[in-house]
């Protein structure tokens, strides 16, 4: 399967991943042809593309971290504001990523606008996650780290959407209640005994900057939690590749730039370095263009070795392995194709 951007889908194209509405119903199930009235459909519900089956790229496996029903738990139980079973749920993602035979995260988010909060939720819990799996963090730290990013948004339930979602820049007065949402949060779960301590500082000081920066405290490098710094992190990467009404969404590589330029300032350089290892640049399934001027899709990600991938020459079928054959030694990747 390959990914392509809802300008260039085409009908009669044959959709490899189910695509879901903001209800988690789905929308066009895989194995569907596109009609011309699927793509207006799709466009008009703003999706950004979907994942085709195609000859050439009919061996390319694309995987979710976590299972789409657990996600869509996970969605419900920090819409509805059930803290109960939004716990048991972090055991659950925590279960599944240990599981898994490979945590890169591949898949290209197909979200809309609708829902941004929780998706995004889960989504740095799975980040989070996968990053303190990098830190050989214990089970339970890691269930802890993953309820506090499960929940590090949920003061924002308490903000008016007409702010949040505000399609042009915040007021000074808009801004300052923007920045209580972690103070919100906190008040919310402080009072739990079935909550953890380091969970509840996560969720406090996840806007945190190493350079001191940050709210809603100020502090400085290791003064902040490490579940902070790793949520921090986790928070922004997601929050950059994902497309608001106010911003299109950054390329994955492009969020990786910002990471890495703000070491030292927003960002802790051990959290970063360690997140980059498993958040490959290009996606698998994704189209690139080689420094030959080839077009090629991206087959399979190395793990630590991000930036040259196994792809699928896009004419031919053939073949390359940037890391590890010399033949492709002096082959690079020069640019990726962006959702537009």
């Amino acid at each position: 399967m390959r990914f392509v951007p809802i300008s260039k889908l085409q009908p009669s194209m044959l959709i490899a991943r189910a695509i879901y509405d903001q209800s988690d119903k789905i929308l066009i199930n895989h194995g569907v042809k596109l009609t011309p009235e699927f793509i207006k459909k799709m466009e008009n519900r703003g999706v950004i593309g979907a994942y085709i089956e195609d000859e050439i790229t009919n061996k390319v496996i694309v995987q979710e971290a976590i299972t789409n029903e657990l996600r869509t738990r996970a969605v419900k139980s920090i819409k509805d504001f059930d803290i109960e079973t939004t716990i048991n749920l972090s055991k659950n993602i925590v279960e599944q990523l240990m599981a898994s035979d490979s945590i890169l995260l591949d898949l290209v988010d197909l979200r809309t606008f609708d829902d941004y909060t929780y998706r995004h939720s889960v989504n740095v819990a799975v980040l989070s996650t996968m990053i303190a799996m990098g830190m050989d963090f214990k089970v339970d730290e890691l269930t802890d780290l993953c309820l506090a990013a499960l929940l590090h948004d949920i003061g924002k339930l308490r903000i008016d959407d007409a702010i949040l979602n505000k399609p042009t820049r915040l007021t000074e007065e808009e801004y300052a209640l923007i920045k209580t949402h972690p103070s919100v949060a906190y008040n919310i779960v402080k009072e739990r005994w079935d909550i953890a301590a380091t969970t509840k500082i996560g969720i406090l000081c996840h806007h945190e900057n190493v350079d001191g920066s940050g709210y809603p405290f100020g502090l400085k490098d290791q003064k902040i939690h490490r579940f902070a710094r790793i949520i921090h992190v986790a928070d922004v990467f997601d929050a950059l590749t994902s497309k608001r009404p106010y911003k299109d969404a950054y390329s994955p590589g492009d969020a990786s730039e910002f990471l890495m330029s703000s070491c030292g300032t927003l960002f802790d350089r051990e959290v970063v370095e360690i997140f980059l290892g498993y958040v490959p640049i290009y996606p698998k399934g994704s189209t690139v263009i080689l420094s030959d001027k080839r077009r090629a899709i991206v087959a399979e990600n190395i793990k630590f070795n991000i930036l040259r991938p196994r792809v699928i020459i896009e004419d031919t079928g053939e073949e390359l392995d940037l890391t590890h054959d010399p033949a492709c030694r002096n082959i690079t990747i020069i640019d990726v194709e962006t959702v537009e």
